[in-house]
């Protein structure tokens, strides 16, 4: 078998890591398998050993080379529609990472996630499969992407046993100084609106023993440190910034944080469980499908006495419900479960 993976570009962003980690799970069990992309970036944030070609988007590539490609986010996905008459072998798959219209309004506006979701639900349908994350999102989209069959793959995520790059010594410091005197909440991820974070900020007036800490960077932030100021808890707050392989600080934590509007999978939620933190999560109907109420500590979204309520619930069951968690994500969650339902699905559309 043969496969072709188009991504937008070599970014350390979740479906990149996806597909990073896909290809590690099958590398040894294809003949070959080459990646496309469209942007350089200024440093290369993630390590793909296998073959890597920047192309255009008005550039075709030998698509009858390979019997299936498979393509993540909007540009890739628009890609293959246009050169979709071109493509005569290969069997075209793509896996929809996230709530198209959600995740456009908060990165825009509601008229380009309108016009945009159109566009790209045209797109899926000219694939021969589509991949969604869970049964609710399959339930979303199966009224919209009716051309095409809809699988669900779970994704996975396996926390590395060694780290190539040592925590900076001024991140510590800081760190240890906080926890020194509060127990800590942290967060992994692009802070941006739709990851709710704000409310993370709005809670803690009403958690004196408790600090947060953002690794990350990303447009919301500013709007959080002012937030923090307004409401006097600026200096139980530490905004790291970008890090290269933001699951090293987990080490840190005594709580992980998933205060989501809307999320495809959570690839942050599966590292902290594999470092075996307690988590507290929002109520999204993906959660709900995915863990159960002894395995996170659950709240109501925008209702700050409901988060603060979860937040302390995990306090006193930590060692419970991370254990429970822990189990879950081990036994369902794994990179080896997702390879395998890959490859199965490729199968089963060439053969």
């Amino acid at each position: 078998m043969k496969i072709a993976f188009i991504i937008p570009k070599l970014i350390n962003e979740a479906p990149v890591i996806v597909v990073r980690d896909l290809i590690n799970q099958i590398n040894d069990k294809v003949l070959l398998i080459d990646i496309y992309y469209f942007d350089d970036v200024d440093v290369k944030e993630i390590n793909i050993v296998n073959n890597c070609y920047k192309i255009s988007f008005f550039e075709g590539i030998d698509f009858d080379k390979y019997d299936i490609i498979h393509s993540h986010m909007l540009r890739p996905d628009l890609y293959i529609l246009f050169n979709r008459h071109k493509i005569k072998k290969a069997k075209c798959v793509s896996t929809l990472h996230n709530d198209i219209f959600k995740v456009l309004k908060d990165s825009h506006n509601i008229f380009v996630a309108f016009i945009v979701e159109k566009l790209w639900i045209k797109a899926l349908n000219s694939f021969d499969s589509v991949v969604v994350l869970s049964e609710s999102m399959k339930s979303q989209y199966i009224k919209s992407i009716t051309k095409v069959p809809l699988s669900v793959v779970f994704n996975g995520r396996d926390f590395p046993n060694s780290f190539e790059s040592e925590i900076e010594d001024a991140d510590v410091k800081s760190i240890n100084l906080l926890k020194s005197q509060y127990k800590l909440i942290g967060v992994s991820a692009r802070i941006r609106k739709i990851k709710g974070f704000s409310q993370l900020i709005k809670v803690l007036p009403f958690l004196n023993e408790y600090a947060l800490i953002f690794v990350g960077d990303g447009d919301e932030k500013q709007t959080l440190i002012e937030l923090a100021k307004e409401l006097n808890v600026l200096d139980r707050c530490l905004f790291l910034g970008y890090r290269i392989d933001g699951f090293r600080y987990l080490k840190f934590f005594d709580f992980y944080a998933m205060t989501s509007y809307s999320e495809g999978f959570p690839l942050g939620l599966l590292e902290a469980a594999q470092n075996k933190l307690p988590v507290f999560c929002s109520d999204l109907p993906v959660f709900r499908e995915l863990f159960h109420e002894s395995e996170v500590s659950y709240y109501h979204l925008n209702d700050i006495e409901s988060l603060k309520c979860s937040i302390l619930k995990l306090e006193n069951n930590k060692q419970e419900f991370s254990k429970n968690l822990w189990t879950t994500v081990m036994n369902k969650y794994s990179l080896k479960k997702m390879g395998k339902n890959y490859l199965d699905l490729y199968k089963k559309l060439i053969y």
